[in-house]
């Protein structure tokens, strides 16, 4: 059940902690803007002016603003909360536990069967 579902799940996760999703947006975009660039002007023309950077569509600068947007957002988040609040009224010492005799349950005696018989005279030779 888990390899139907979590892997993908888990897949996905990475992938979007990973910044995948801004790639996938991303080439989506650049294929808008050749298919749109190379109806007017040859397709070696139309990937330069693509990729140059000079002209960027909408589809570019909204994802270049939402990634500016993610990077400027805390990584880790900070608490003003004291713990003071939280840990002050403990006592100072925690209390023992109660003293319990322990000892081991009483082993059995158990005696090894000991061979009677001598072991064979001529030791037998697997074939």
């Amino acid at each position: 059940m888990f390899r139907l579902t979590g892997y993908p799940l888990l897949f996905l996760a990475m992938f979007s902690i990973a910044g995948g999703h801004w790639a996938v947006l991303q080439t989506v975009a650049w294929t808008g803007m050749v298919i749109k660039y190379s109806k007017d002007t040859p397709l070696v023309v139309a990937l330069e002016k693509t990729f140059s950077g000079k002209a960027p569509c909408k589809m570019c600068r909204k994802i270049e603003s939402a990634k500016e947007k993610e990077s400027r957002l805390p990584a880790t988040l900070t608490s003003d909360m004291k713990f003071d609040k939280f840990f002050g009224c403990a006592k100072a010492e925690a209390p023992r536990p109660g003293r319990a005799d322990f000892s081991y349950p009483p082993g059995i005696d158990v005696v090894a069967a000991t061979r009677s018989l001598p072991p064979p005279a001529p030791v037998p030779i697997a074939a």
